[in-house]
Order: C-alpha cells, then sequence, then structure tokens
C-alpha cells in the first residue's frame, strides 16, 4: 500500500517498535513454558512475538504433552508484568523526537498494543510517555489482537481518522498483518534487537533517528 498523500495520524505498536521490551518477555515466556514441560526452541520462541498467547499458547502446549493449559500458563505469565514494572526501559533513539514532531505539524498519534493495559500503562508511565499520545489501544480493549484489524480499527474509530489518511509502524509479521487488514500503509521498524521478518511491510526502517513521516 502506498503512503498516504495526506497523513492525518501515524500509528504505533508498542513492543518491539517503540520500547525494546520483546527480550525480556520472551525470556520471561521461555521460563514460563520450561516450567510447563514445554522446553521451546528458539524458532518457536520468536514465533510467539506479536502473537495472541491464546492463539499461539495452546498448539506449543500440546505440541510437547504438556499437562498445563492456557489458563495456568497467563497465571504464572502475568502478562509479563515484571518487563513492564521492572526491566530497565527506554524508548528507542529518536522516537520521542519522532512522536512530538508529528503532533507539532497537527498528526494524530496512537499507540496500538496486543500487550493489556495494566503493563503498557506502567511502562508509558515509567518512561514519562504518557502524554505522548492522543489514543492508546490495547490488547484488553478488543476483541481480537493482532494479527486481526481489530486494534488498529478501534484507534482509527477514536482519533477520528480513515484508514487512508493513517500509516501504522510495526516490528513483527503479525502487527504488519493488523495494519495491513485495516487498510494501513505499513512501516516495519528493524531496529530493536529482537529481529523479525518485515518482508511483508511496505517500507522498513532500522532507526527513527533523523526519521521524517
Amino acid at each position: 500500500m502506498a503512503r498516504p498523500e495526506t497523513l492525518g495520524a501515524v500509528l504505533f505498536d508498542f513492543d518491539g517498535t517503540l520500547c525494546d521490551t520483546e527480550r525480556h518477555n520472551l525470556a520471561l515466556v521461555r521460563e514460563v513454558l520450561v516450567e510447563l514441560d514445554a522446553p521451546v526452541s528458539d524458532e518457536e520462541l520468536l514465533s510467539i512475538a506479536g502473537g495472541d498467547d491464546r492463539v499461539v499458547i495452546p498448539p506449543i502446549l500440546e505440541r510437547y504433552g504438556s499437562p498445563y493449559d492456557i489458563e495456568e500458563y497467563e497465571r504464572r505469565r502475568d502478562g509479563c508484568y515484571r518487563t513492564y514494572s521492572q526491566a530497565p526501559l527506554a524508548l528507542e533513539p529518536g522516537a520521542r523526537e519522532l512522536v512530538s514532531s508529528l503532533r507539532g505539524r497537527g498528526v494524530a498519534v496512537a499507540l496500538v498494543s496486543t500487550t493489556v493495559a495494566r503493563c503498557v500503562l506502567t511502562a508509558l508511565d515509567r518512561l514519562r510517555a504518557l502524554d505522548l499520545f492522543d489514543v492508546v489501544v490495547t490488547g484488553d480493549m478488543v476483541e481480537r489482537r493482532k494479527p486481526h484489524p481489530d486494534p488498529y480499527l478501534r484507534a482509527l474509530d477514536l482519533l477520528g481518522v480513515g484508514a487512508g489518511e493513517a500509516l501504522a509502524v510495526e516490528d513483527s509479521p503479525a502487527g504488519i498483518a493488523s495494519a495491513h487488514s485495516a487498510g494501513l500503509h505499513a512501516i516495519g521498524y528493524s531496529g530493536c534487537s529482537l529481529g523479525q521478518d518485515l518482508s511483508a511491510a511496505d517500507e522498513v526502517v532500522d532507526s527513527y533517528l533523523g526519521f521524517i513521516l
């Protein structure tokens, strides 16, 4: 999809896009899965990033013959809250400046995440970034999470902006699929430590420093 000729809004994913949380989250997920008798491979672990746990985790538990279910997994993982409340977090270099410049030009900015509000808002508060966004949509605000279009459609509705006047910035195949399903031009961000397949993105950037939208 082509970039919008008139840019009304930019919608950012959070994990792995604005903040390098994914490596902390996946380390915690691996720890939990090992406890549940599912010692996942690196490839399986990477496939979890950006997806809906209730979709991607049950097949893994079944494949390893784990006696535990998704409810026990979610109880132990606790939304990876330890990452957002305790891990050393920082916004990606140039991200704060990019968002501020967009809003200074009158472009609306949304954060659109699969992660639940408790975690995202805790991280944003620690990062002193709560005031950077016009709208925040989290995984517990929609019926279907990424790769479905629901999170992006909800954000567009709250902003009052059409898909043809907006674009998304994502770091995962699931996020890019979600953005495309919502009719958005999708920019893949490859600057965080967890490298994912961004081949479906309309364009790819590796840094926000000097990046202009």
